[in-house]
């Protein structure tokens, strides 16, 4: 009796252990069916009362609630602008210098100066008288830069000034031919009178008594003192340069020459 209780108590319990272990098996089978059912639900979009509408997946989907895909870039379509980085500028260690000298202002009256015309008018013993009848200097002729109180300014003086008074007449240095009479705005009334590559040209005319292509005669009268507008803060002066070759010479050197 002991014997078949045993083995039927052993059975019994086999028994329950394998009521156990399928109850568990399709409790665990319904819960995966129900979320395999649900995922499907979700993509395919289905209903519960309506009828399915499939979506394909990566393709637009239009309607009111739609939202537009994001588009897609290659990498050879992406593109960068460059990325400018600003040099940093330094200021100068040492300051410029300063000057004293006040700004120059343009004159009509640049030119080049040269002492090649110096050696090729003494060559010529070419021989030049005074323009005035006192003859005296009031600025003479400079390479390097002088002050002009007129018009504020440092520049080289390419020519001689002679004093004079107003209505004083004016001779001719050396005779040639008169090739230019003209007004300018620096040196006023001009006339130039030439002989071979020399051109002498008397500014700050007032009257002139010659005219273009008359041959004059040294000491010969060619017009009156008038003013040179560039230096109007000056005396009364007769302005005379001197250009050889189309370059300026002093015309001191040769005052006197060979006499």
């Amino acid at each position: 009796m002991s014997k078949y209780y045993g083995n039927h108590s052993k059975s019994g319990r086999s028994l329950r252990e394998k009521i156990g272990f399928y109850t568990a098996f399709s409790i665990c089978l319904i819960a995966v069916c129900m979320a395999v059912y649900s995922t499907y639900r979700t993509v395919t979009g289905k209903s519960g009362s309506g009828s399915a509408k499939t979506v394909t997946v990566n393709q637009p989907v239009t309607g009111v609630h739609a939202t537009p895909p994001a588009p897609t870039l290659g990498l050879a379509e992406i593109k960068t602008d460059p990325v400018t980085i600003p040099t940093a500028t330094s200021e100068p260690d040492t300051l410029p210098a300063v000057t004293t000298r006040p700004a120059t202002t343009a004159a009509s009256t640049s030119a080049t100066v040269s002492d090649d015309a110096l050696e090729t008018m003494l060559s010529a013993e070419i021989s030049l008288t005074k323009p005035t009848k006192t003859g005296i200097i009031s600025r003479p002729y400079s390479k390097s830069p002088t002050y002009f109180k007129t018009i504020n300014s440092w520049k080289p003086h390419t020519g001689a000034d002679f004093s004079a008074e107003l209505g004083d007449d004016v001779y001719a240095m050396l005779g040639g031919e008169v090739t230019k009479i003209y007004d300018d705005d620096m040196l006023g009334k001009t006339v130039e009178i030439s002989v071979n590559n020399t051109v002498i040209c008397y500014s700050g005319m007032g009257a002139v008594t010659v005219k273009k292509g008359d041959s004059v005669s040294r000491d010969d009268k060619i017009g009156t003192v008038g003013t040179v507008p560039f230096e109007a803060a000056d005396e009364n002066h007769i302005h005379v340069a001197v250009k050889i070759g189309g370059a300026f010479a002093d015309p001191l050197s040769f005052m006197g020459n060979n006499e």
